[in-house]
């Protein structure tokens, strides 16, 4: 057994992030619920407070946990603390409710997003405070933490000591160059990189034929110092590192017999200004936590001046997708019946279209939406979706903050569709309602619309979030602001779309809520 505070020998190891919390969208979902204990010092009690506050605002959940509209933090500490009592230790954190925390820093602390020490204090870097207050988004905050991130790390006791994403966008730029992408298995074998180096990895696909999972295993097996499983090493480590490239904005995943790996061409221009801000780190900057945080902070400026230079680009580019949805209904062969089962098996792990896969639940929500709209609408209206989507219209990453989901336009018309996943009835009415009323009731564009709509649309409204929508109703009318909207379930407003009745249902709800409040004030 180990003496305890004896640090291990670094070795050699596969590319790999925290693997419980596999999707990078739910990064800016805790970041958000966590923001409040910026700054606090992370000892026993504050730590139970913070791990506690996850569990009351539903990111973290157990059935031991009950949590309900009046549960407190002291309600549930003690039952936070028994639930977690035999994670161990980890990180530098103690074992039980302080290793939970752990479990959701680790990846954002490897990235520069948070710097998280036991009996430290807590810390937001600047690109995560910029995502959380919306200034920026998801792939624009990956990307530049992307882009500072380093192998060997404070948090990595790992001798590979390079940029892996560098390292693998330069591979897929060579391999574009040669009309070539890089398929998964090879990704696989990538990740087993010592150096970094791109002529000898290229060299190494070109002699080697990885035709399955189980080839790449045999092969980084036979050459590398491997420990770990084939599935921990084939599917576990690789799918969330390749989610991080996606939201990113890095690539682009396509299926043609088997999955394949290619650069995102929307973002070609971007990725090889990023990666002419190659960071170089010195090897106290590598091992010291705090250095390595700091140094991660470093060339925001910079860095953020790229983001506003290619989000202009972003914002011409955009038209673009509208045409996008409809080469995809016609490519993949997508009609209602396809676009309601794909609606159906959001958060489930089987796809109807297998190359939709890849995109994170809340978006796929989005772009489901977006197509089922051009599927009865036809080109009747402009339909724009504001996520990011790569050079064929597959989205990877939510609109930017001060745009909404969904925007439908014709001379006269403007309507606005804004869709969550978000059930918790606290998350729902404060994340998702007052940005969507004050977008649709600030923008000079919409102003010029005769006819305004918004569609809310959620698994399921709570009273709280109907409530919300009625009053601003009320304060539209008493303003002589004409607009109709409705919060619709999902499953509702997929009925009202498949009867083309959305704009008649929007305002017969909107004409009754006001009736009924004039009826009562009167």
């Amino acid at each position: 057994m180990r003496k305890k505070g004896i640090k291990r020998k670094p070795t050699y190891k596969q590319m790999a992030f925290e693997t419980a919390v596999r999707n990078p969208e739910r990064y800016l979902e805790i970041f958000t619920a966590l923001k409040e204990f910026d700054g606090t010092i992370l000892n026993d009690e504050n730590l139970l407070k913070i791990v506690s506050h996850l569990y009351l605002n539903k990111i973290v959940t157990s059935d031991d946990v009950v949590v309900d509209e009046t549960t407190t933090i002291d309600d549930i500490k003690d039952h936070v603390a028994k639930v977690n009592k035999s994670r161990r230790a980890d990180g530098g954190f103690p074992s039980g409710y302080a290793s939970r925390f752990w479990t959701y820093m680790r990846t954002p602390s490897e990235l520069g997003f948070v710097y998280a020490r036991y009996n430290k204090t807590f810390k937001f870097s600047t690109i995560a405070k910029k995502l959380i207050e919306g200034k920026i988004d998801e792939q624009e905050a990956f990307s530049i933490q992307a882009i500072k991130y380093n192998r060997k790390n404070p948090y990595r006791n790992v001798t590979n000591d390079f940029n892996f994403f560098s390292f693998i966008l330069k591979v897929l730029i060579k391999l574009k160059e040669k009309g070539k992408s890089l398929s998964y298995e090879q990704f696989i074998v990538a990740m087993f990189s010592e150096k970094g180096d791109v002529n000898d990895f290229i060299n190494i696909i070109n002699n080697n034929n990885f035709k399955d999972f189980s080839s790449a295993f045999d092969f980084v097996k036979k050459n590398y110092n491997l420990t770990t499983n084939e599935k921990t090493a084939t599917k576990d480590y690789p799918d969330v590192v390749r989610r991080v490239f996606i939201i990113s904005g890095f690539v682009s995943i396509r299926y043609s017999g088997k999955k394949l790996i290619q650069i995102n061409e929307n973002k070609l221009k971007y990725i090889n200004e990023l990666l002419k801000y190659e960071f170089s780190l010195t090897e106290e900057e590598k091992t010291d936590s705090i250095k390595y945080f700091n140094k991660l902070e470093t060339k925001n400026d910079k860095l953020l001046s790229l983001i506003s230079k290619y989000r202009k680009e972003d914002i011409i580019k955009g038209s673009e997708y509208v045409n996008k949805i409809f080469d995809i209904i016609e490519n993949y062969k997508i009609n209602e019946e396809i676009i309601i089962k794909s609606i159906d098996k959001i958060g489930s792990k089987k796809a109807i279209i297998e190359e939709f896969k890849e995109i994170p639940d809340p978006l796929k929500l989005e772009f489901y939406i977006s197509i089922l709209i051009a599927l009865k609408y036809g080109k009747e209206f402009s339909i724009r979706p504001n996520y990011k989507a790569d050079h064929i219209g597959k989205p990877y990453s939510h609109a930017p903050g001060n745009k909404g989901d969904i925007e439908i336009y014709s001379d006269d018309i403007y309507w606005l569709i804004e869709v969550t996943l978000i059930r918790n009835k606290t998350q729902q009415l404060n994340n998702e309602t007052t940005s969507v009323i004050r977008h649709l009731f600030s923008n000079e564009e919409i102003s010029n619309r005769l006819n305004k709509y918004l569609s809310f649309v959620a698994p399921f409204i709570h009273m709280d979030t109907k409530r919300f929508f009625d009053i601003s109703i009320v304060m539209a009318k008493k303003d002589n602001y004409k607009v109709n909207l409705k919060p619709y379930s999902l499953k509702e407003f997929v009925e009202t779309t498949l009867k083309r009745e959305n704009f008649k249902d929007m305002e017969n709800y909107t004409r009754n809520v006001f009736k009924e409040f004039r009826e009562n004030l009167n």
